[in-house]
C-alpha cells in the first residue's frame, strides 16, 4: 500500500512543480501524481459566477471519482501525490492523506505568476481576485490539522526538508 501525499495551495503556488520534484527525488520508488483538475464534473454542470464557469468551488470536482482513483493507485505505487487547490476541502479525501503539504505564497507572487499563466485567455481582473479570495474560503487546510508541512512557494523547494517530512 502506497503512502498518500496531499499537496494544496492557491493557484500558481507551485503544487504541480513540487509534485514533479518529489517524483524526481524518489527515483528508486514508484510515484503517481494525480491532479485534481483532471477530476472535474462536466462543464455543463459547473457553477457560474458573472456568467463564467467558477472553477474555484468544490462543486466543480468529482470527489468520489478522485477518491476512488487515489485508492486504486495506492495498490500500484509506493507514493501517490494528490495535488490541487481543493484537495483539503473534501473530508473523505482529506482522511486518506498520510502526509499533508500546504504551499503558501503572497498575493503579489500570485498576481505576478497569474500574468504568466497562458492556460486561460482573457481572464478578467475580477476573476483573478475571485481565485485569490476563494482560496481562503475553500482551499485552506482544516484548522485542526496537526501533521502538516507548511512551506513557502516563493522560492525553490528544498529537497531535504520535503523528503525528510515524507519519509518520517
Amino acid at each position: 500500500m502506497g503512502k498518500i501525499i496531499g499537496i494544496g495551495g492557491v493557484s500558481r503556488a507551485g503544487k504541480t512543480s513540487l509534485a514533479q520534484r518529489i517524483n524526481d527525488w524518489f527515483v528508486d520508488d514508484t510515484v503517481k501524481i494525480l491532479h485534481q483538475d483532471e477530476y472535474i464534473i462536466p462543464k455543463a454542470k459547473m457553477p457560474l459566477i458573472k456568467g463564467q464557469i467558477d472553477w474555484e468551488r468544490p462543486e466543480t470536482i468529482d470527489f468520489s471519482f478522485f477518491r476512488n482513483e487515489i485508492l486504486k493507485e495506492q495498490e500500484k505505487y509506493d507514493y501517490i501525490i494528490a495535488e490541487g487547490l481543493l484537495v483539503y476541502n473534501n473530508p473523505e479525501i482529506y482522511t486518506l492523506f498520510d502526509k499533508k503539504i500546504f504551499i503558501e505564497i503572497s498575493k503579489e507572487t500570485f498576481l505576478n505568476r497569474k500574468t504568466l499563466d497562458s492556460r486561460w485567455e482573457n481572464e478578467p481582473d475580477w476573476y483573478i481576485e475571485h481565485i485569490w479570495n476563494s482560496h481562503f474560503v475553500y482551499g485552506r487546510v482544516p484548522s485542526e490539522t496537526k501533521d502538516i508541512l507548511c512551506m513557502s512557494g516563493e522560492n525553490q523547494f528544498v529537497a531535504g526538508i520535503v523528503k525528510n517530512y515524507i519519509l518520517n
